[in-house]
């Protein structure tokens, strides 16, 4: 399929005086990993749920498989697999029991629907485990099988991996790369956790107190990691004034009263610390550092990194 499985523009939500989501734009290829990143309260599920229709947009459009969702809801939404929030099921069935009704009321017609998904997310067929017995791990996995029940083409997954042990999350993790990798299914996610969403996405969105501050491939955020020197000198304004005039050097920043960074890692920092020297100026470090998308996540959004 050509061109993006969901596209929105200007989405925005509005409850009252506050606006939960602002004119977001976002581009979500067939066949991929779609990360949307940020802290938790920031808009990540007002945006899923306007997409699937589980909440009115204020303003502007959604398209789903090309299509704006309004007027036809009947033909895409049947087409789409979801969790949002807690799943919801009977605690006093078993997993196959449970996944038996959703199919029923899907209309599901594979006979085999609910032993193929729960083979897919490592559960087992026909046991006799209670739902309200199931450990955090066991129900989130359910709750993907009744979303793949009948074998939709998009995945939106609000939070997989919310709450799980690591064991628990690199298991979510490993059969969502398998269902996009192997079985080819376009999947959005919502996370908080910067480093899920790094092993986990092929693009990724980062949302910020309801706005999309970037868009774009995991591949292409990792290039910007910056690689830069950092100077710890006695005296940061004399210093920086020496780098100018004597080494011409206009790519730095000013960290603190005694941290530079230099952007340029090729300098000769032997020269730098002897002039530096033969002007009273004391170095107490000269160090190759490098940014990490946990850094870069700190710059865009101006605050605290993401978990």
């Amino acid at each position: 399929m050509d061109g993006y499985i969901i596209e929105t523009r200007q989405l925005t939500k509005v409850y009252g005086e506050q606006t939960a989501v602002n004119n977001v734009d976002l581009h979500i290829k067939p066949g991929r990993i779609y990360g949307l990143l940020g802290r938790n309260g920031v808009g990540k599920t007002t945006i899923m749920k306007m997409v699937l229709g589980l909440t009115p947009i204020t303003s502007g459009e959604v398209d789903v498989f090309g299509k704006n969702i309004k007027g036809c809801e009947k033909r895409v939404y049947p087409r789409i697999g979801a969790i949002i929030e807690t799943p919801g099921f009977y605690p006093n069935l078993t997993g196959t029991e449970n996944l038996e009704i959703f199919a029923k009321l899907r209309g599901t017609t594979c006979p085999d629907a609910v032993k193929n998904a729960l083979e897919i997310v490592g559960l087992p067929y026909k046991d006799k485990k209670l739902f309200s017995k199931y450990s955090l791990g066991m129900k989130q996995r359910l709750g993907i099988a009744n979303a793949i029940l009948h074998d939709p083409e998009l995945l939106i997954l609000d939070e997989p991996t919310n709450g799980l042990d690591p064991i628990g999350i690199a298991e979510v993790r490993n059969f969502i790369k398998d269902l996009s990798v192997v079985r080819g299914k376009t999947i959005l996610i919502s996370s908080h956790i910067l480093s899920e969403v790094a092993l986990l996405a092929d693009d990724i969105g980062i949302i910020d107190h309801g706005v999309l501050l970037e868009e774009n491939s995991l591949e292409e955020l990792q290039k910007k990691n910056n690689k830069y020197i950092m100077l710890r000198v006695s005296d940061v304004p004399k210093a920086a004034l020496i780098l100018e005039q004597q080494f011409k050097l206009k790519d730095y920043s000013v960290q603190d009263d005694h941290v530079l960074r230099l952007y340029d890692t090729s300098l000769d920092m032997a020269a730098i610390n002897k002039a530096l020297m033969m002007q009273d100026i004391a170095v107490s470090g000269a160090q190759l550092c490098n940014d990490t998308l946990e850094d870069y996540f700190k710059k865009i959004t101006g605050g605290e990194g993401i978990a």
